[in-house]
């Protein structure tokens, strides 16, 4: 990997847990769509985030970090960036999106795992046109919490459809109710014929290995998750 210092140019808020973070690093720097970065909190001490920007935007690295005072871990790498620089190491992950496939893409997210799928819908739209099926879960829709930017980004591109899916549905809500990726199951006539990518929480990302396993996607469902699990 490349360790490379960064320029912190935003750090905001997307909602209460969320935090919406750009880096300038301080030369090009190249990764998948897909692929991760590590903040160097110390030599022994390295915490993984998706990248949440294209490739083609060498210039920023973007990253959507779910932290509270419930969750130390990440939020000690938000009080980090504060300090308005930090190192960083990349590209990590063998999850990155397969550009010389034309298989119909069925993106999946769980909470901040969109920013996952963001990069890879971001570069896969520019390589070819293949259908692209964006599906984002949480448990409620509160946690959706680039909702309108998904929205965009579906409307901006014919081959783009985005399902959000909450657990807790409000009022006149238009998305679909349940688990996820059993929503996919529900939606996906042919998944083997599909190119799967997954980012969200561990117990997610497996009982979505488990279900799809009789489906014969194996050798098409990616997610870096699947290397600890």
């Amino acid at each position: 990997m490349l360790r490379i210092k960064c320029e912190v140019t935003l750090l905001e808020s997307y909602t209460d847990t969320v935090f919406n973070v750009k880096l300038k690093p301080e030369q090009k720097v190249e990764f998948q769509a897909g692929q991760y970065l590590m903040v160097v909190m110390a030599e022994d001490d390295k915490r993984p985030f998706s990248i949440a920007s294209n490739p083609s935007n060498d210039d920023i690295l973007e990253l959507h970090i779910g932290a509270s005072e419930q969750n130390s871990y990440a939020m000690q790498v938000v009080e980090r960036l504060k300090s308005g620089t930090v190192e960083v190491e990349l590209p990590g992950g063998n999850a990155g999106l397969r550009e010389e496939s034309e298989r119909p893409l069925v993106l999946i997210a769980g909470g901040t795992g969109f920013s996952y799928t963001k990069s890879i819908l971001e570069r896969a739209v520019e390589v070819n046109q293949r259908p692209i099926s964006l599906y984002w879960g949480a448990r409620e829709a509160s946690h959706l919490y680039a909702f309108s930017l998904a929205q965009e980004l579906a409307a901006a591109h014919p081959q783009v459809t985005f399902i959000p899916v909450v657990e807790t549905a409000p009022e006149q809500w238009s998305g679909k109710v349940g688990q996820v990726h059993k929503v996919v199951m529900d939606d996906v006539a042919d998944l083997a014929a599909c190119d799967i990518y997954i980012a969200g929480r561990f117990e997610m990302a497996g009982a979505a290995r488990t279900d799809f396993a009789p489906l014969g996607v194996k050798e098409h469902l990616y997610g870096d998750a699947f290397e600890f699990i």
